[in-house]
């Protein structure tokens, strides 16, 4: 069997996973202890594959140490060892670390705003091309719709500036409340921005009031998501570590 790292919390709740917690492939959620601090593992057969079943059953367990009260340090889904005494000796290697980064999260949550171009915007991009995808049934004709809209996009660049100046307004709007931003992050090749904002739980709502503020226009939209646990916000490292979590191998 080997050993799968959910996530990291401060020593005080030691031994305080709920009843009947079960993580990935349906395994039960167990504590270990690392000098101050305490890690959230789980016995699997191997290392779990990625799969949007593995990955929902990791974040649930981090979730629900975030509703225990402190804030844990998700770890990167992935980060699978040997045994328990593989993943002490490795989070014992970077413990100085991990604790300071731990301090800094308690308290706080991770707000996510994704921009996307608008209802509106799609369909209008979309009526040109159209035709491309229902020639005979030409296969990749999905691919090539979206290669032509990305084509178009890179000539102009309008969404995306739009897109940028959409995004420097909301964090404006939030930045009283602000702990930590990390930097954008365009998650596919069209137009499409992930904000990622560190506050304090206490904060929530005027976060969220801040945001609904502003007025996103006919072009783009926007969702918000969370609050969730700090993945955005866990490099051991300078800097954010990115919306995957902490990675032992930093």
């Amino acid at each position: 069997m080997s050993t799968h790292l959910y996530c990291v919390l401060p020593h005080a709740l030691r031994g305080d996973v709920p009843p009947g917690l079960s993580g990935v492939d349906g395994a039960r959620v167990r504590a270990l202890t690392v000098e101050q601090l305490v890690v959230w593992v789980s016995d699997v057969e191997r290392r779990a594959p990625m799969s949007f079943d593995g990955v929902r059953a990791h974040d649930a367990v981090v979730e629900a140490a975030l509703e225990m009260g402190a804030t844990p340090m998700p770890a990167r889904f992935g980060q699978t060892f040997s045994d328990d005494a593989a993943c002490r000796t490795a989070i014992a290697r970077r413990a100085t670390s991990v604790e300071t980064v731990l301090e800094e999260l308690q308290g706080c949550v991770e707000m996510t705003v994704i921009i996307t171009p608008s209802t509106r915007r799609m369909l209008s991009d979309l009526e040109p091309v159209v035709p491309q995808m229902f020639e005979a049934d030409a296969p990749g004709a999905g691919r090539d719709y979206l290669e032509a809209l990305s084509a178009r996009e890179a000539a102009s660049g309008t969404v995306q500036r739009t897109a940028n100046g959409l995004a420097e307004r909301l964090e404006a709007a939030v930045a009283p409340v602000l702990v930590k931003k990390a930097q954008p992050r365009s998650v596919m090749r069209m137009p499409m921005l992930t904000l990622s904002h560190l506050i304090r739980r206490d904060d929530v709502d005027a976060y969220r009031e801040a945001i609904s503020s502003v007025k996103s226009g006919p072009e783009l939209r926007y969702l918000l998501i969370g609050p969730r646990a700090p993945y955005s916000f866990c490099g051991l490292d300078a800097g954010p570590g990115g919306a995957h979590g902490m990675n032992l191998a930093d």
